[in-house]
């Protein structure tokens, strides 16, 4: 699928978006309910849906989507829950944000929607680093994203999270965990790793 702007700008208006449940996963409640708030940023922030629970729990969000659909989408979910959030249109492999800035980055399925692009190498090692150039060191960074099982969408290994982010963070753990959506749930993994 890659992280082509007309398709993503054509799924959200047509609302066909089954992993958009309206509601936080649970390792990323759990890291809320773990952790003091901080500056954090959400990558892939599609609807809003996981920035408007950090900014609900004191974090002073900035969430990036590529796609303008989402963000207006997003924007209005934020004002209808009376909290203030940093949103930006634009690509995670260029961001918009100033060396260092987060303490903890958030992804719910951003990198592994570069699987299987014709550029999925190289956009694989541009996002690690400018996730790792936008965090400050000792930052932690929470990644949700589908497992090697045939049926995922998209897929990717253990060795293929570690290849990618090994070099720049610290994986302080990776465990296997349900994706639930709409039309049935997928096989995946939870990732916490702190910024090198």
């Amino acid at each position: 699928m890659g992280h082509h702007k007309e398709r993503w700008e054509e799924r959200y208006s047509e609302d066909n978006i089954p992993w958009d449940l309206g509601k936080p996963y649970k390792q990323l409640v759990d890291y809320v309910n773990e952790n003091s708030p901080s500056r954090a940023l959400d990558v892939g922030c599609g609807t809003g849906t996981d920035a408007i629970y950090l900014a609900q729990n004191g974090f002073n969000v900035s969430a990036i989507d590529i796609s303008e659909e989402a963000t207006k989408i997003a924007k209005t979910r934020a004002q209808k829950a009376e909290v203030s959030i940093d949103f930006r249109v634009d690509n995670v492999l260029d961001m918009p944000f100033e060396d260092g800035t987060f303490e903890f980055t958030h992804d719910n399925g951003c990198f592994h929607s570069f699987e299987g692009s014709s550029s999925e190498e190289s956009n694989w090692k541009t996002y690690v680093k400018e996730m790792h150039r936008v965090m400050k060191p000792k930052a932690r960074y929470l990644m949700k994203c589908f497992s090697e099982e045939p049926s995922n969408p998209h897929r990717l290994s253990q060795e293929t999270i570690r290849q990618y982010f090994s070099g720049n963070f610290n994986i302080l753990y990776m465990r296997p965990v349900t994706i639930k959506g709409k039309h049935g749930n997928h096989e995946g993994y939870s990732c916490l790793m702190e910024r090198k």
